[in-house]
């Protein structure tokens, strides 16, 4: 199909999703918040008869003494618990496989996943069809998943230990073939955690690039769901608020996150309510790009979209000026004209990533990659990024791609 043919199809369907989508009630898990709500946890298990969980989480998060408050939590309630700590960052069918082995094994009754937004994504899957005996590399990519992945798995627990992902409240989940490096989302009202837990011990040490990296997953949710066509007045709010919390904590948190627990706090709320959001609004092409940056060179998901988000927000701008300039009166940046606060907010983007040393050029890119990048990043995108301003063919995002590969940003006032 032409590229001009496949956009009109994809157009169009964006614009009938765009009045339905949003209105369609998303399931939103309960919340233990607070200090060791990790006790919590396991009284609130105990009460609902659980005793066999799979924890999921990640070969170095289950060496931390973060991860020993969880265990410590289950023993004294005498919950006979079962990990598999083989999660990985981005990950594979072949590791959603061996996760669901570990539930059959031990006979589950729960899923508790803790650590990063690949251990949630992971667990979403694993649970999913663990609990209804289906074939992970059978469920068809995108809104299409829905269909398969539509019944709730067992008893859910999310336990996020990054403020970034919002993986703990979304519908979306991503996993990798590994054969051919595409990543595939997958979306379902089923795979949304049963209850989400935030216990500020567990991000109190994160590292700083960690925290740096995270924070801008978050912001990069918050922005592309703000500027989605599908957003509304309630996910225009929840987004504007995370915003805020974002550029005015994440800094902080960044900077002295082992003593700042206000920082942390609101730092978790602010990833949360984006993971809301965006389960109503969907995301943008920053997601796509980073999602690639990961299959080919490894670069961690966060720090993908922090380095591909103010390029996004640049390219979107002519046709997203009007909300962009919200986004600049709500975190109080300048400008005489719209053009020139929409413009504030990608300086100011920019400027973040300097403030958390991250590099903001598409420097790993090889030149020989960029085709298969395009082509991967639209197929993603055309059904998952309801964006306001698209490529306009395969070597148009190709162009973009390269361009930016050696691009230094001279800020507006500069």
């Amino acid at each position: 199909m032409l590229y001009k043919t496949e956009r009109f199809f994809v157009n169009t369907y964006h614009a009938l999703a765009s009045t339905a989508f949003p209105r369609m009630p998303v399931p939103v898990p309960n919340v233990l918040n607070g200090d060791k709500s990790l006790d919590a946890l396991a009284e609130h298990l105990r009460s609902k008869g659980i005793q066999r969980p799979v924890i999921f989480t990640d070969s170095f998060f289950y060496t931390l003494p973060s991860f020993q408050l969880l265990i410590d939590a289950l023993k004294k309630r005498n919950i006979d618990y079962k990990v598999f700590n083989e999660i990985q960052p981005d990950p594979s069918y072949a590791i959603v496989e061996k996760g669901i082995a570990a539930c059959y094994e031990h006979n589950y009754d729960c899923a508790i996943a803790i650590g990063g937004g690949s251990s949630i994504d992971g667990t979403k899957m694993i649970n999913g069809c663990a609990k209804h005996n289906l074939d992970p590399r059978k469920i068809t990519h995108g809104l299409m998943s829905m269909l398969q992945l539509r019944r709730k798995g067992a008893y859910f627990v999310a336990i996020p230990t990054t403020a970034g992902t919002g993986s703990e409240a979304t519908t979306v989940t991503v996993v990798t073939d590994e054969k051919t490096n595409q990543k595939n989302a997958l979306v379902s009202y089923g795979i949304v955690p049963d209850l989400a837990v935030f216990d500020s011990r567990l991000t109190m040490a994160l590292p700083p690039h960690i925290t740096a990296a995270t924070g801008m997953d978050a912001l990069t949710h918050a922005m592309e769901s703000f500027m989605s066509t599908y957003a509304t007045k309630q996910t225009d709010e929840m987004n504007l608020k995370s915003i805020q919390r974002i550029f005015k904590f994440l800094p902080r948190a960044y900077k002295n996150g082992t003593e700042d627990d206000e920082a942390r706090i609101e730092m978790a709320l602010a990833s949360f309510d984006a993971g809301k959001a965006f389960s109503k609004t969907l995301l943008g092409w920053a997601h796509g790009i980073s999602h690639q940056l990961g299959a080919f060179y490894k670069v961690p998901h966060g720090l993908g979209c922090a380095i591909a988000l103010p390029h996004v927000l640049q390219f979107a701008l002519p046709k997203a000026t009007h909300r962009l300039a919200i986004i600049a009166d709500a975190v109080g940046l300048p400008g005489a004209t719209q053009t020139e606060k929409a413009q504030a907010v990608v300086d100011a983007v920019f400027e973040l990533n300097r403030t958390l040393d991250i590099n903001s050029k598409f420097d790993m890119i090889k030149e020989e990659h960029v085709s298969d990048m395009a082509r991967n990043i639209i197929k993603e995108g055309n059904m998952a990024y309801p964006s306001h301003r698209n490529f306009d063919s395969y070597t148009h995002l190709e162009d973009f791609l390269l361009e930016r590969k050696h691009y230094t940003h001279k800020p507006m006032a500069a």
